[in-house]
């Protein structure tokens, strides 16, 4: 039987945990179970699952930082949280940091099955909208006009057939994760695994353990987050399994691996705080990300991406974002990058009350950029609307229809523009 979705189970109550696993491995789920919130939070660093049901009250780690780590780790899953504690407090304070739903102890197993199957089906929701916005690439970091991260995309296509590590730099926030997922996908271990681990979120023991033990990846590839985080012990490990020609004392590397930083890894080399042999070994290749100030061209393609998906997130009809939006978004540094700009339109969607993104349903923070700036782009945002509906047509062979659900607006206003297009001739270069 097909597997209705991947579960993680949390509760530290050893009866009620092998309840719950016995229930919902019946119901059809494939479910990984928990029995401390310490172990939540080891498996959300490093795996991916649809829905995580945890108990609220737990000793040492409780529900409450397993949701804050699933909303860090894994913002594409659900979390459900369950508790005999059910007070009016902890449902609020659950549900503001993201919760899918709140369920009280004792609970009937029948309520159980019906929020995970309306969770599991904004899961799927979530995973159509973006596959239609998203595109082959399978992220909205590579929806780009940017001959930069054109060139990245490029590159990474080019070395995914190679066994060589591949560095990924970049801010927090630009799509570094995304960008390995792609260069996995693009390999030939895409129909392996792709392990995950946050080196910031682990103990030495524990990384030497997922790295060098019996457990470590056998096939596929690894991901190392935070590479800069490696305690220094473990990165003469590391380099002697990279280059297991070079040493003995380390298995050699079985796994494709990438890793990604933030961090400029050559002053950290310079201040003894990061091993040069790794750093060599591992910037055979480097692809650098680019901060979304620095490809502004892509912000309104970006926006209608993320408008897409949000919108059926919240199951809200806002069909596209207005020229005065538009211009906002556009004029806005985004210091947290594309973090930063999908929390503005899911927000902007929660708050909108009409078909239209405006510019009252942005934070202050947008609304508030250099008027003079905005006003200096303004032009340059209207070519770069022209240019991007241009382009969408010729990706879908010239189907209105399509382009217009891609656009995220409807079919009338898609042709009242390309009238306007006509009646105004060619672009201006330049």
């Amino acid at each position: 039987m097909e597997s209705q979705g991947r579960l993680l189970v949390v509760d530290d109550e050893k009866v009620a945990l092998k309840n719950l696993e016995h229930v919902l491995k019946k119901a059809g789920y494939d479910v990984v179970c928990a029995h401390s919130g310490q172990a939540a939070l080891s498996l959300l660093a490093r795996e991916a699952f649809d829905i995580v049901l945890t108990d609220l009250r737990m000793e040492k780690v409780d529900g409450m930082q397993v949701l804050r780590s699933c909303r860090e780790n894994s913002p594409g899953s659900e979390v459900i949280v369950i508790t005999g504690y059910a007070t009016v407090d902890s449902a609020v304070e659950a549900m503001r940091h993201g919760a899918f739903s709140y369920i009280a102890k004792p609970y009937r197993l029948d309520d159980v099955r019906r929020v995970l199957a309306e969770a599991m089906d904004r899961v799927h929701r979530r995973r159509l909208v973006a596959a239609l916005a998203e595109g082959e690439a399978g992220d909205e970091a590579f929806t780009t006009r940017s001959p930069a991260v054109q060139r990245l995309i490029n590159t990474a296509r080019q070395v995914a057939g190679l066994d060589c590590p591949v560095l990924i730099v970049g801010e927090q926030g630009t799509g570094r994760r995304a960008c390995a997922r792609f260069l996995h996908a693009c390999s030939p271990h895409a129909t392996q695994p792709l392990h995950l681990i946050r080196c910031s979120a682990h103990d030495l023991a524990a990384l030497d353990a997922m790295l060098f033990g019996p457990e470590r990846p056998g096939e596929g590839t690894l991901l190392l987050e935070e590479i800069e985080q490696l305690p220094l012990p473990l990165q003469a490990r590391l380099a002697l399994s990279i280059d297991h020609a070079g040493g003995n004392g380390a298995p050699a590397l079985a796994v494709r691996l990438a890793a990604t930083t933030a961090a400029d890894l050559h002053d950290l080399v310079k201040a003894g705080q990061f091993r040069a042999d790794l750093h060599l070994l591992l910037g055979v290749v480097t692809l650098t990300l680019p901060p979304l100030g620095q490809r502004r061209e892509d912000v309104p393609a970006l926006a209608l991406h993320l408008l897409a998906r949000a919108s059926v997130e919240t199951g809200r009809t806002v069909e596209g974002i207005s020229d005065d939006a538009l211009e906002l978004l556009a004029a806005y540094d985004y210091p947290g990058n594309l973090r930063e700009l999908q929390t503005i339109i899911r927000g902007a969607v929660a708050v909108c009350d009409g078909a239209m993104l405006e510019p009252c349903h942005l934070p202050p923070s947008v609304r508030s950029a250099n008027s003079q700036s905005r006003s200096s782009r303004l032009q340059t945002l209207e070519q770069r609307e022209r240019e991007y509906i241009l382009w969408v047509l010729e990706e879908v062979n010239g189907n209105q229809t399509v382009a217009a659900r891609v656009l995220g607006i409807d079919r009338a206003s898609l042709w009242r523009k390309l009238k306007r297009y006509e009646a105004e001739g060619p672009a201006a270069e330049g």
